[in-house]
């Protein structure tokens, strides 16, 4: 049986892990994240869920570095915005190969139609799940194959929009600009280090392990949309990187319904942080992305 302190330090250490989500979608969150880091980090001495002289063992061993490196990697590509696909078509294709996020930098420097840019973003968004380096949740979940790269196409059909040329490319980055994307995974992979501190992944891990039998034939919906929550309210990276080591943790799974359900989950939820980072009209892409999102559960009690 789980003990009283156990539930304190979940609690705790995933209110602080959770709310970090959310605030490192705010402008220069690479540069206070790491103290926030360094503060969550006294809290969980202080409820003796770290010890000091084991914490430089566990930083080398408990974060997930290698998922936030290829994360990192594909933030600071993104940050430069290079490519500057408008139409439905080339956002589509791009997205499938370079990842959403590159999309959706380039459309917020070259789409000046808000309206039609919050069509496209969500149509990157949607094929995030077309390809292994598509999106944050195929890099720290893995690709999830055809079925769920035929929804992809599905979700990004929802943001067709005619017309649309590809301008000439032009460089809009700094060095620095392109340093900061790329920490900011990895003080994710810290965040993710204080859940697993506070004992979250396994908490986790245990609910979705008997949701079967507490939520019979309703599971993978239920798990897709606290994922698609989770995505929409914190950044991407970060919730995806929890749902890895949320299913590290969970050895007694069977089939593919929860994997599945997390990476349909993560990357239909981050539609709606990008429609923000683009400043496109809210009003034309929320009601596009709650559609997504009802298309994407859809699929899932279908298929599981």
């Amino acid at each position: 049986m789980l003990s009283i302190p156990f539930f304190r330090n979940a609690l705790a250490l995933g209110l602080i892990g959770l709310l970090a989500l959310v605030l490192a979608r705010a402008r220069r969150a690479e540069l206070w994240l790491p103290i926030y880091i360094v503060a969550a980090a006294g809290v969980a001495m202080g409820l003796r869920a770290l010890h000091p002289a084991f914490m430089v063992e566990s930083l080398i061993n408990d974060p997930p570095w290698l998922a936030a490196a290829a994360l990192a990697g594909w933030a600071a590509l993104a940050a430069t915005g290079l490519v500057r696909a408008r139409s439905w078509w080339a956002v589509v294709v791009a997205s499938a190969v370079l990842g959403d996020l590159l999309v959706a930098t380039g459309l917020a420097l070259c789409e000046p139609d808000d309206k039609r840019r919050a069509k496209l973003v969500l149509a990157a968004s949607g094929a995030s799940l077309l390809g292994p380096a598509s999106g944050a949740a195929a890099l720290a979940l893995g690709w999830g194959g055809l079925p769920l790269a035929a929804l992809g196409l599905g979700l990004a059909a929802l943001g067709f929009a005619r017309g649309g040329e590809r301008p000439v490319l032009q460089a809009e980055y700094t060095a620095r600009g392109l340093l900061g994307a790329a920490l900011v995974p990895l003080w994710l992979a810290l965040v993710t280090w204080l859940f697993m501190l506070g004992g979250v992944p396994d908490l986790g891990a245990n609910v979705v392990e008997n949701l079967p039998l507490t939520l019979p034939g309703r599971a993978p919906v239920a798990v897709a949309a606290v994922a698609a929550l989770l995505g929409g309210l914190g950044a991407e990276a970060g919730v995806a990187l929890l749902a890895g080591d949320l299913l590290g943790h969970a050895t007694q799974l069977r089939g593919d319904w929860a994997p599945d359900a997390l990476r349909i989950g993560v990357a239909v939820g981050g539609g709606l942080p990008m429609l923000i980072l683009t400043r496109s009209r809210l009003t034309v892409g929320i009601p596009l992305w709650v559609a997504q999102v009802l298309l994407a559960l859809g699929f899932v009690a279908w298929r599981y």
